[in-house]
């Protein structure tokens, strides 16, 4: 395995910001569509949920990483919100289910438009960092380092040049969008 350089660090933390900067940038949106922003994930592991019916509070709780206590206290301010309804299971009546109203579709397909967009580019970056570093996991593998005597054939220790989108950083190489 190659050892980590600072490149590598670096294209982690590029990732890191980038990926903060989608969670804000997210909550905010949350927020300006009168949701908080673990509302708007509820709805979205509602919608997301697979199968022909509606998710149980467990798997609610398992897709939110929260105990199920939680999950219930979440669905009952969804629900008295007016974003979301218990629906009995038609099988087994010991369960509950949790379904969309047409409130909640419909605030959550306004913000998914925006949010696919947003993750387009994320995975752009996230791409950029994985195509970068097997290029360099490749590179060192198969070229000998050069050490204090270059050699023709040897690698050098360069700073690859920057991506033409810039970098996410904070530092203010590349402007922040919105």
């Amino acid at each position: 395995m190659a050892r980590l350089t600072q490149q590598d660090f670096e294209r982690l933390l590029e990732f890191r910001v980038s990926l903060r900067r989608f969670q804000r940038w997210s909550e905010d949106q949350a927020k300006a569509a009168g949701l908080t922003h673990v509302q708007h994930q509820l709805l979205v592991a509602i919608k997301g949920h697979p199968g022909s019916r509606p998710p149980t509070v467990s798997d609610l709780a398992g897709y939110l990483l929260l105990r199920p206590h939680s999950a219930v206290e979440l669905v009952d301010r969804a629900e008295a919100a007016g974003l979301v309804e218990r629906i009995p299971d038609r099988e087994d009546g010991r369960v509950v289910r949790v379904g969309l109203t047409p409130d909640g579709e419909e605030i959550l397909q306004k913000l998914t438009r925006a949010h696919l967009d947003r993750l387009h580019e994320l995975a752009a970056v996230l791409d950029e960092f994985v195509t970068r570093h097997d290029v360099a996991a490749a590179v060192s593998a198969d070229t000998p380092a050069c050490g204090s005597a270059p050699r023709p054939g040897c690698r050098r220790s360069t700073t690859p040049a920057p991506s033409p989108r810039g970098s996410p950083l904070p530092s203010g190489r590349r402007p922040s969008p919105g």
